[in-house]
């Protein structure tokens, strides 16, 4: 076989090869759909999965959330790439979503000044609300009592706490104890026996709790009353 022949046999076959090494996977390349990202930012979970996984995108979540002022609880706060991005089609988009504003335990502020507590609540990045006066038998006058939301409560930064501060001795008022938890019945039977008188019954829905519960009350536990004042509750249905 002349050697021309061979050549050109052989040339054949590594243009074969070549191109199916190179020139293919290129052709192919440029014939994969592209498509511009979606915008997902702030999207519930679920809606924002179903919006990338229809556009013919998957998806990755980031295993941590990220607090956010802006953007609501179980929202989608970031996405990389980012919307209006060209990607290919199958591109992997990673979302992580907001946990909400962060919390903090609302400090105890019973004994101080209420300059003392407006600081406290600053460094906490919490907010001073109003100022009530209450009658206390124990507490000096222009001290602070207590907090409404109460010591310990779980609220989120940037959010009001009320201060109470004493107006000095109670003459002659009665302390409203905490009823919170308290069946209807033992309450009703407390706040007899301290001479107040039942207000208005509000019954709410709450899972976690027993029929008959009481949840709330009005005015708050901690406060000096005169004898014969009502005190309204909130009870589970």
């Amino acid at each position: 076989m002349p050697f021309a022949i061979v050549f050109w046999i052989f040339a054949v076959f590594a243009i074969a090869i070549l191109a199916n090494w190179m020139i293919m996977p290129a052709i192919a390349g440029r014939m994969t759909k592209t498509m511009l990202v979606p915008d997902v930012v702030s999207l519930p979970a679920e809606e924002a999965d179903s919006v990338l996984k229809n556009a013919g995108l998957n998806v990755k979540w980031a295993k941590e959330g990220r607090y956010s002022g802006e953007i609501a609880a179980n929202n989608v706060l970031i996405q990389m790439p980012m919307a209006g991005r060209t990607v290919k089609e199958g591109r992997t988009i990673f979302l992580t979503l907001s946990k909400g504003r962060q919390e903090v335990s609302v400090p105890d502020l019973r004994g101080v000044s209420p300059r003392q507590a407006e600081i406290s609540l600053q460094r906490l990045e919490l907010l001073l609300g109003s100022k009530i006066e209450g009658a206390h038998s124990a507490i000096p006058r222009g001290v602070v009592i207590r907090t409404e939301p109460e010591a310990g409560k779980k609220v989120r930064i940037g959010s009001r706490v009320d201060i109470i501060i004493s107006s000095g001795n109670s003459s002659g008022k009665i302390l409203l104890p905490n009823l919170r938890e308290m069946s209807l019945h033992k309450a009703k039977a407390v706040i007899d026996s301290l001479g107040f008188k039942l207000g208005g019954v509000i019954t709410i829905q709450v899972e976690d709790k027993l029929p008959n519960t009481v949840l709330e009350l009005n005015p708050k536990p901690g406060e000096y009353l005169e004898t014969g004042a009502a005190i309204d509750l909130t009870v589970a249905e």
